[in-house]
């Protein structure tokens, strides 16, 4: 199991792998989450990835640096059909394993989104939540094997939505699992411009990081194994009508606006303080965003450390070219 140092641990989006991993990446970083593997036919395929040579290279590299496979995101289905029988469980599991085999991976990270539930478009049964407990089960046994043989530890992560507490089955998934990954992004309220990750319950956010590590504690969860959400990205809301960094009601949500992006407009838009929330909203005339920045990043790697968590996740390493919010969320994560 981990443990001990907290963890940092970077999502990397395949489509979007424009670079390679660099010295300053590597030396902040504890781990690469690779995304995503799919699930096709009840197996894990990772055929439609174009930049596993990068992958690759940064083990080769980093050799120190932990690359887990991520497996699923928004929109992925197929597991529900999988995890259904103890055969497509089985098969499944071995699949995930057997990638070990083609590519240095330390691990795997589960992004079913979500267990029991259809609001991805993807097909879904009452029972998923106990169905995929058992896929952990039996993928944890399968890497423990193959651990035993390699002489090395394989972990088993999962991506969890901010508030679904209710989508595994603690007391037989925790002892399978190395951390548990709450996706404490994308929270802002449905047809409101207003905060979608920031830290502590505010008036202008529908949710916060510091709940959902409260709700997932009291579900069970120890908070040494949870890992909070950092967004290189903001939501980008049009045709807000109101003044300020306040929620308000908007005509329509825009494309997301990576930190990249926004990096190169700044000096456009007014940064708008909420202390409470311990985030900052952005605007430009009617146009609204809600993301992280270096302010922010900074007290999440603080709140990390101050309430012993296992660690954070970011989404995605791809949006920090310059490498100025990792390097905030680090600082935060290890000041003096």
């Amino acid at each position: 199991m981990m443990g001990g140092q907290i963890k940092i641990a970077a999502y990397v989006a395949d489509w979007s792998f424009h670079r390679d991993i660099i010295m300053e990446d590597a030396a902040k970083l504890t781990h690469l989450n690779y995304s995503f593997g799919l699930v096709k036919d009840g197996a894990v395929s990772v055929a439609h990835c174009g930049n596993l040579p990068r992958l690759i290279r940064a083990h080769e590299m980093y050799p120190s640096l932990k690359i887990n496979l991520s497996i699923g995101g928004w929109t992925a289905g197929g597991f529900s059909e999988a995890v259904a029988t103890a055969k497509g469980r089985e098969a499944l599991a071995q699949s995930a394993v057997k990638l070990i085999d083609e590519l240095p991976l330390t691990g795997i990270d589960w992004d079913w989104e979500y267990p029991g539930s259809g609001e991805a478009g993807i097909a879904c049964a009452e029972d998923d939540p106990e169905k995929v407990t058992l896929l952990l089960t039996r993928t944890r046994e399968l890497l423990d094997e193959r651990g035993a043989r390699d002489g090395k530890y394989y972990e088993q992560s999962i991506a969890v939505g901010a508030s679904r507490t209710e989508d595994y089955i603690w007391n037989d998934a925790l002892p399978t699992l190395d951390s548990v990954n709450l996706m404490t992004y994308d929270m802002a309220m449905p047809g409101m411009a207003a905060l979608h990750t920031n830290l502590r319950p505010s008036p202008n956010a529908a949710y916060s990081a510091e709940t959902s590590v409260e709700d997932f504690v009291k579900a069970g969860v120890p908070a040494e194994k949870l890992f909070i959400g950092a967004a290189f990205y903001f939501h980008r809301y049009l045709g807000v009508k109101s003044k300020g960094g306040a929620a308000a009601a908007m005509e329509k949500r825009g494309e997301g606006f990576s930190y990249r992006t926004f990096k190169e407009e700044e000096a456009q838009f007014e940064r708008f303080i909420d202390e409470q929330a311990g985030a900052s909203a952005y605007r430009r005339g009617e146009e609204y965003l809600s993301g992280d920045d270096p302010d922010s990043l900074r007290l999440k790697g603080a709140y990390v450390r101050e309430r012993g968590l296992g660690g954070v996740i970011i989404w995605e390493l791809n949006h920090d070219v310059e490498g100025e919010l990792l390097s905030a969320l680090y600082g935060g994560v290890y000041a003096k």
